[in-house]
């Protein structure tokens, strides 16, 4: 064991052999109140005591109580069990060398991935010894921001060598030979440079030519005979290719006849990737959602965590069907709750008074949805007008209105207002609004036609911006589109591209699921200000095309 301070006047032990390194530097008032006397009752000032394993003992058993309280306290870095408190007088530092066991890969890895425990324990399990023969396959699914890639490449790189697993994101290598040279050129530790002449390790146009690479990487690498793994993240873009790949990926293991296991990491079920000629079904791992106590970490030092839960509680429960990305709403939490705060710091409401604060906060949960959800503004900027809308009436329309500041490109603005059209018109009446030739008249049926809306209680005719949007397929827009630009359309606009724009924008939502790719209908989810805002940039009259407005 070891002890050296700054002090002249503090005793010096000589270490002892240890087994594990504990390493603790405390800095401040508490080694200056409690600790310091202590050791001068134990030594001396003038005395110094050399390998006194009874005094050590004494030492070790007044300490280990008060750091296991403290550690529970405070943040921990497990890679270096470094433990760190900083206060006003710096005054003395402590080293501690004692005998303990060393922490355990998963330990490690669960206290850097909290609610993660069982799906680390699962991978640990399955991976085994190195020359263990593993599963062929394992599929990770889960929904965006649940730790499935994070969790997986901790894992490999502290427990494996780095030419023992490649990790290949499926959207960057959009392509099968893209998939294959960057897996085999992380297996071989090649980097393409002016060296090789930006060359991978080798040439990879076929399933079969990977098939050979792979057998040959695994007999001439180091570990000969030790599990490789390719872990193949955002995997469902391997849909859109090959029909073949998926399946033959499955089956690396027999048709290499080595010890090499498949990772499919996904936020989509496997039902979505089993094919209908049958293939192997690989080993399940769901990366469940994170609850809404995993927000408690991010709690700030000076308050109340009771508090501070019943805040998360509110915004967990107003956004967690809209959004359930953890990063999103830490970013929500950190932003909102200085302004759930701030009635409290000024003497309006007490903290008990939950009710009353949501109540007066609740403006801004409005534009956190509208404006930082859809990045119109930044983070800083919100924060800065929102602060400034609460002394100014004036400048906080204009925190509401920012909305007609939100520019877009020429074309995807018609297609917006081709959306709204269709959502808020009913179709019978399309060929009257968009037809260019007129209206065919047709016979009128006996009942009268189709009622105007929809009636309410008092007999009057209800107005469908009341109402809210209606879903429509999006071959409606497309014709309602056409219909409504007067130039030809140049050949580079790619239409289809600019929807998908408007879909990740969160100005259309999408109805059908993912995986349906006929018949897709969405929904317009713009007001009628916004509409009018954008109309009025590429000189449009809307309101000569809405049903509730002729």
């Amino acid at each position: 064991m070891s002890i050296s301070a700054t002090k002249d006047d503090t005793p010096t032990l000589k270490p002892l052999p240890p087994s594990w390194v504990l390493h603790v530097r405390f800095l401040g008032a508490i080694i200056h109140d409690r600790w310091l006397p202590f050791l001068r009752d134990v030594f001396g000032n003038d005395s110094t005591c050399a390998g006194d394993e009874a005094v050590v003992h004494e030492i070790m058993g007044e300490l280990v109580p008060f750091l296991e309280r403290f550690s529970s306290r405070h943040r921990i870095d497990p890679s270096h069990r470094r433990f760190d408190v900083c206060k006003t007088r710096p005054f003395l530092s402590l080293d501690l060398t004692y005998n303990m066991e060393e922490p355990t890969l998963q330990q490690i890895l669960e206290q850097e991935y909290p609610g993660r425990s069982h799906q680390i324990q699962t991978l640990i399990r399955l991976m085994g010894k190195p020359t263990d023969p593993t599963v062929p396959a394992i599929f990770v699914y889960g929904h965006t921001s649940s730790g499935k890639t994070s969790v997986l490449r901790s894992l490999f790189k502290s427990a494996l060598p780095l030419h023992h697993f490649a990790l290949v994101n499926c959207v960057e290598c959009h392509t099968p030979r893209l998939i294959f040279e960057h897996a085999l050129n992380q297996l071989t530790d090649t980097v393409p440079g002016h060296a090789n002449g930006y060359r991978g390790y080798a040439r990879c146009d076929t399933l079969g030519d990977f098939v050979v690479k792979l057998g040959e990487v695994c007999d001439i690498a180091e570990g000969v005979g030790e599990t490789r793994y390719l872990i193949l993240d955002r995997a469902e873009r391997l849909r859109d290719m090959s029909p073949t790949l998926i399946p033959v990926l499955l089956r690396l293991r027999e048709l290499t006849s080595k010890n090499i296991c498949v990772i499919l990491v996904s936020t989509i079920v496997w039902d979505k990737f089993r094919a209908k000629t049958g293939a192997y079904e690989p080993l399940l791992v769901r990366f469940s959602d994170y609850s809404k106590n995993i927000l408690a970490r991010y709690c700030p030092s000076s308050e109340d965590l009771p508090f501070f839960l019943g805040f998360v509680e509110i915004v967990y429960d107003i956004f967690q069907r809209n959004c359930k990305d953890l990063n999103e709403l830490r970013h929500l939490v950190s932003l909102l709750f200085p302004r759930y705060l701030q009635p409290v710091l000024d003497g309006i409401a007490q903290r008990s008074e939950s009710a009353k604060l949501f109540k007066l906060a609740q403006p801004y949960f409005v534009e956190a949805t509208d404006k930082l959800y859809l990045r119109e503004i930044s983070s800083a900027e919100w924060a800065k007008r929102s602060s400034s809308s609460s002394t100014s009436a004036t400048e906080a329309s204009t925190v509401v209105n920012t909305r007609a500041d939100f520019d877009l490109p020429y074309y995807t603005k018609f297609l917006l207002i081709a959306a709204f059209l269709a959502s808020y018109n009913p179709p019978r009446l399309d060929v009257r609004y968009f037809a260019k030739v007129g209206e065919e008249k047709g016979k009128r049926r006996k009942g009268g036609g189709a009622k105007r809306g929809r009636v309410d209680k008092t007999g009057g005719k209800m107005r469908q911006q009341l109402l809210g949007p209606k879903a429509f397929p999006v071959e409606r827009m497309l014709a309602i589109f056409y219909s409504i630009i007067d130039e030809p359309i140049d050949n580079t606009v790619d239409i289809h591209m600019q929807i998908a724009s408007l879909i990740t924008l969160r100005l259309l939502t999408r109805i059908t699921t993912a995986d349906r790719l006929d018949s897709v209908k969405c929904k317009c989810n713009v007001s009628h200000e916004f509409i009018r805002q954008v109309a009025r940039g590429v000189r449009f009259e809307v309101d000569r095309y809405l049903f509730d407005f002729v």
